[in-house]
């Protein structure tokens, strides 16, 4: 019988897909507050934690120009840093109707072992097989096989970023997301995933102006 051999194929299936790649998010809204209102959105570059892992002063450069262009995808006035400034000297913060900080958590290269294991394949093969008349003719029949697996170290690439927004009159935080993401099978990957993050909120961000 090979039910047994199917039930431990599942098994080292089930091992593999429990392997670390993971996506952790936390968000929170004022369900309160008129998201609807907002037409000017100013825009903090990306602050860098000491902690984060990044220590590309030109890498950092270029993530914080696609930042802000994935921040002005969603139809709103985008207003920069350094225009709030000139804007309103005693508080740029006033140049708009929210503010949005973000803050790089983690940047980080890992790996993990994926241990050994055995699987079992389907093969086929051809035989002859002799008829009672004598005749013989081949026939194409399939059998299993363990295939033995060796450990395999898997590099991963992790990214965190923390997103607020906040009221520009009364300072209150009106939302915010905590999003951590893991890649298997990569290296220096943070980049790609970095975009994702932001573009997966300043979406979400964009549809609660615009739901109505």
């Amino acid at each position: 019988m090979k039910w047994w051999r199917i039930l431990i194929a599942a098994l080292c299936l089930l091992m593999v897909s429990a392997l670390p790649a993971s996506a952790e998010k936390t968000e929170w809204a004022d369900s309160s507050y008129d998201f609807s209102k907002i037409q000017r959105v100013l825009i903090y570059d990306v602050t860098v934690s000491e902690k984060a892992g990044l220590d590309d002063d030109l890498l950092e450069q270029v993530i914080q120009e696609d930042y802000m262009k994935i921040a002005s995808r969603p139809k709103y006035h985008v207003i920069r840093q350094d225009s709030a400034k000139a804007m309103s000297p005693e508080d740029p913060n006033q140049a708009a109707d929210v503010y949005v900080k973000a803050e790089l958590l983690k940047w980080q290269d890992g790996y993990y072992i994926k241990p050994a294991y055995t699987s079992w394949e389907t093969r086929r093969g051809t035989r002859t097989v002799k008829r009672s008349d004598g005749k013989r003719y081949e026939e194409t029949y399939t059998y299993t096989v363990p295939v033995d697996h060796p450990p395999q170290t898997i590099y991963t690439s992790t990214v965190r970023i923390r997103f607020e927004v906040f009221d520009s009159k009364t300072g209150k935080r009106v939302m915010a997301r905590d999003e951590l993401r893991l890649r298997d099978n990569s290296e220096h990957g943070q980049k790609g995933i970095f975009g994702r993050i932001s573009k997966a909120f300043f979406d979400s961000f964009g549809k609660k102006i615009h739901r109505q």
